[in-house]
Order: C-alpha cells, then structure tokens, then sequence
C-alpha cells in the first residue's frame, strides 16, 4: 500500500486575489522575482509560489492545455481561492504578424482540436492589444493573420470560468516568434526577457484586475444582515439562497435602507422572503 506524503499548500488565513498560471519556469520567472513570490511545498503535484500580503498566488503547469486545465484545477482546489478571485493564464505565443515581444490579451479563445470557443475576460482595449488565442496540440510553424497560437489557453479557461465569472478570466500573451522570426530560436533568456519588458504593462492591467475583483467581493459576499434573519427564522437550503439573492437585489436598490421593518412583520421564512419581494415591486412600479 503506498502513503501518500503530499502536504497540502499552506494557505491559512490567505484569501487569494490574483491566480497565475503559467506553463513555463521561465515565463514564471520575471512574475515570481517582481511580485516577490515564496515557493511553497515542495511536495505539491505543481509547482506554486505565493505573496500572502498581495494575494499571489502562481502555478507552473508545464506546456500543454491539459496540463494547464490540470494546474488551473489543483490550484482552485488546495488554495481555496473564491469565486472573486482572478485568474490569469500568462505566456508566450506564436504570430504570423505580430510584433516580436508586443502584449495582447486574449478575448477569443478557439480550440479547433475540440472545437471549443471561449470570450473570456472583461476587455482592457486601452492598455492591451485585444486578439484572438487558437490553441493548438503541437507547436506549429503554420500561422494565420491576426491570431495567436499557444498551447495552454483553452485548456486554462476552460476550467477557471468553473471557479470564477468569466469577466475575471484573463489570457495575456506575448509574441515570441513570428514570421521573421524562427520559433527554434527561442529559450529561457529570450522568454525571461520578453515577460521582463511588460511588467510595467502588466501592472496596470492588474491594478484595474484588482478592482474588478474587489467590485465581484462585493456583490457575491452576504450582507451581515442575513445572518441576523438566519438567527430569527428557520430557512431551508433553497429558501437561504432565495434570500442572499434578494438582499444582493435590495442592496442594489437601497443601499442605505435596512430591512428590519419587513422582517419585524414576518411570522415565517417564507413572510420575509415574500415582505422583500413586494417592496421590491412597489419600488418597480411607483413612477410618481
């Protein structure tokens, strides 16, 4: 019988923020040195690094969709990362005509293979390039115009849109061969280079990244005022959920309003649920 000594990541006390995911070391490399990332059991299937005070959290996969939908996958599961955090999926691409070392980001994902299409990511047409990513099984020098070519986006959306809305789901690539340029020339100090140049880049897209997150905390976390209700009242699973969501609804709409009054005048879980649902259609519909 074999024992399994893997220790699980350490993430006590540790919310992540911002999910890296990166195939290669050495793509990991500038990310790891900049944000100042501590690596973390050597005993995980992958390798991951982490910035408590930041909410850092990066895996490196290893080239391959399925090794990126893996990675995606264990990370989600050890570190317990919630449904606001970000996911970005960082790397290196092939182009036919794009500029060597140039940043995009990734808006369409197609995998031809499985025939898979994804839109992943809220756009940031200001501050990055917006392109489509066709993932592929093996590399390939045959590229078409105006797309990217890589091997781990799809398999990386995929399954982080499992483990948060797909707004903060991102793809961000960097050009590293090229009509001009021979993928065989790449290696390590090519591509350290190439995500070294665009922290600068990086680091406002992740500023305005963050605030989305922040944005989606918000709107998913439960108002302290259900827990109060939840104290009063017995609520069944579906009835606790019908609740968050109407609060979420109500705090949308009265953001300085309390609902003490409507709960006062409940006998039952279902006279709260109701009490809420009627005010909520007597604001709809009072135009005067």
């Amino acid at each position: 019988m074999m024992v399994n000594n893997r220790s699980k990541v350490d993430v006590s006390n540790f919310e992540p923020t911002v999910c890296w995911v990166v195939a290669l070391k050495s793509e990991a490399k500038p990310i790891i040195s900049h944000f100042k990332l501590v690596h973390q059991s050597a005993n995980s299937i992958f390798p991951i690094y982490r910035n408590h005070k930041l909410g850092h959290l990066l895996i490196v996969s290893g080239v391959g969709q399925i090794n990126a939908a893996a990675a995606t996958a264990y990370l989600a599961s050890e570190s317990g990362a919630p449904p606001w955090a970000a996911w970005i999926n960082l790397g290196i691409a092939g182009s036919l005509d794009g500029d060597i070392g140039k940043l995009y980001q990734g808006v369409k994902v197609t995998n031809p293979t499985k025939e898979k299409v994804f839109f992943p990511g809220y756009r940031f047409s200001k501050i990055v390039s917006l392109v489509e990513i066709q993932t592929l099984d093996y590399p390939n020098s045959v590229k078409n115009n105006g797309v990217l070519h890589d091997m781990e986006a799809s398999g990386f959306v995929d399954f982080a849109t499992r483990f948060s809305c797909n707004e903060l789901v991102f793809s961000f690539k960097i050009v590293s061969d090229n009509s001009e340029q021979d993928m065989k020339l790449i290696d390590k100090m090519m591509v350290n280079s190439l995500i070294g140049d665009r922290l600068q880049q990086l680091e406002a897209l992740l500023d305005e990244i963050i605030t989305l997150s922040k944005l989606e905390k918000q709107r998913l976390q439960v108002p302290d005022e259900v827990e109060e209700v939840f104290k009063q009242f017995h609520f069944s699973v579906t009835r606790r959920n019908q609740l968050i969501h109407k609060l979420r609804k109500w705090k949308v709409q009265f953001p300085n309003r309390s609902i003490s009054d409507l709960v006062k005048e409940a006998k039952t879980a279902a006279d709260v649920i109701r009490n809420i649902d009627d005010a909520l259609t007597d604001m709809k519909f009072d135009w005067t």
